[in-house]
């Protein structure tokens, strides 16, 4: 459904992830590839960079109203959870990916996905880059 569907939308929840460091837009995307995501583990970087640059997401929106800062994705506790509130929209995944890392106290460049994303031109990791507009709602 995602390859076939004219405009993706791209939906993901803020949280930790022991593996990859954190889950958000570019990561979010294997939720659809189905079957036995095991394999992906090695090479991560690439391979998250592979299957955003097969499937653009033309928004994400980005849930960081409420987050699971360590321990996950399924180890994760109540004391883990933080709540900053905020909802990131943006036209480019890397960018609103690179921004929300802040949520989490870490930088765009901690994150080996993030680095090759901007390596291969998926989008800019430096936020100084980027046009920024912040809202209050």
């Amino acid at each position: 459904d995602a390859v076939r569907a004219d405009v993706f939308i791209n939906c993901p929840i803020a949280k930790h992830h022991v593996t990859t460091g954190l889950t958000l837009g570019m990561k979010n995307l294997m939720g659809v590839i189905g079957g036995d995501r095991s394999v992906m583990h090695a090479g991560f970087g690439d391979k998250i960079a592979d299957l955003n640059l097969a499937r653009p997401s033309q928004l994400t929106v980005l849930d960081a109203t409420r987050i699971l800062r360590a321990h996950g994705p399924s180890g994760g506790s109540l004391l883990d959870v933080a709540r900053p509130g905020v909802v990131v929209a943006g036209t480019n995944v890397v960018a609103v990916d690179a921004y929300a890392t802040r949520f989490f106290g870490a930088r765009p460049e901690q994150l080996p996905y993030l680095v090759r994303a901007a390596q291969r031109g998926l989008g800019p990791i430096d936020l100084d880059k980027v046009r920024l507009r912040e809202e209050a709602l």
